[in-house]
């Protein structure tokens, strides 16, 4: 073989092994890159209840905040529990021990959470934040008031769960509810749950008013 023939063709073996170097590579990237914004767009919201009858009250406000991610933002093949403020949401429900009634969660939540949102009455909420607080934006929503199903705000919401559940609504599941929409209206300015100090001032923002 003449040596520019030679030449030619160590040339050409070195490119099929570039190529064969840098095509993994380019791969490689690509994966961890759309695994970044998947996971920039995705946020894991747990939410613990306390107080008695903790089981019952967590599936029911499991319910309610899982109407809210519905009602917005879906798109086919969904892998999380539902949307909120345009973001996938994973719900994490808490405490773990008390989730034996807690039913339809396909999502696949991260812990600690991103956001906890805890459901009951002070001091025991305010308690039950303190513990979550280092790890996690922690949002206390209160119980809405007594007479909560008689505001024609809440027609909407009463309706809709009646149909999802053949059930009405009782407080937890009308507060987890509530909380969900003021989550969603908090996020979606922000693109997900972050930061922290922005996500707890547009949470504050939202407090007055019921969802219609």
């Amino acid at each position: 073989m003449s040596g520019s023939k030679r030449r030619a063709s160590e040339c050409t073996r070195c490119t099929a092994f570039s190529a064969r170097r840098t095509i993994p590579a380019l791969a490689a990237v690509l994966w961890i890159a759309l695994s970044g914004i998947a996971a920039a767009h995705s946020f894991t919201a747990a939410i613990l209840v306390v107080g008695e009858n903790v089981e019952q009250d967590l599936a029911e406000a499991v319910r309610g905040f899982l109407l809210a991610s519905d009602e917005r933002d879906g798109h086919p093949n969904e892998t999380s529990d539902g949307h909120l403020g345009g973001v996938d949401v994973q719900v994490l429900p808490l405490p773990a021990e008390a989730t034996g009634l807690v039913q339809e969660l396909t999502g696949s939540p991260d812990e600690p959470a991103d956001v906890v949102v805890v459901l009951g009455l002070k001091p025991a909420a305010d308690d039950a934040a303190s513990k979550y607080s280092r790890a996690s934006t922690v949002l206390v929503q209160a119980l809405l008031a007594e007479g909560w199903n008689g505001d024609d705000r809440m027609e909407g919401f009463i309706a809709r769960y009646r149909l999802a559940y053949g059930k009405e609504p009782g407080l937890l599941a009308a507060s987890a509810y509530h909380a969900a929409r003021r989550l969603g209206i908090a996020i979606r300015p922000l693109d997900g749950a972050g930061p922290r100090d922005e996500l707890l001032e547009a949470w504050q923002a939202s407090e007055v008013g019921l969802p219609r």
